[in-house]
């Protein structure tokens, strides 16, 4: 890789650069595309949010209001009955 690496090396590269796994010479001309590209900026901002994303989309579902439980079994039972 080149001192100052294409947006495909950056981004092919980004996950191993995010877990310091990189020798130092590579760690340098990402960093140094990162602050030179906005896109390969966006992209490492993006793969930093996907954690939370995941740990939101992953969460079990909250508790369903009172009142909605009570509709819930109110149409339960109406069906029961039916």
């Amino acid at each position: 890789m080149k001192l100052l690496p294409s947006c495909h090396d950056v981004q092919t590269h980004l996950t191993d650069y995010a877990e310091g796994s990189l020798p130092w010479s590579q760690r340098l001309g990402i960093r140094l595309h990162l602050l030179l590209c906005r896109v390969c900026a966006a992209f490492k901002r993006g793969l930093e949010a996907l954690p939370g994303l995941a740990k939101t989309s992953l969460a079990p579902p909250p508790e369903a209001p009172e009142a909605a439980a009570e509709v819930l079994a109110r149409i339960q039972a109406t069906l029961r009955k039916s």
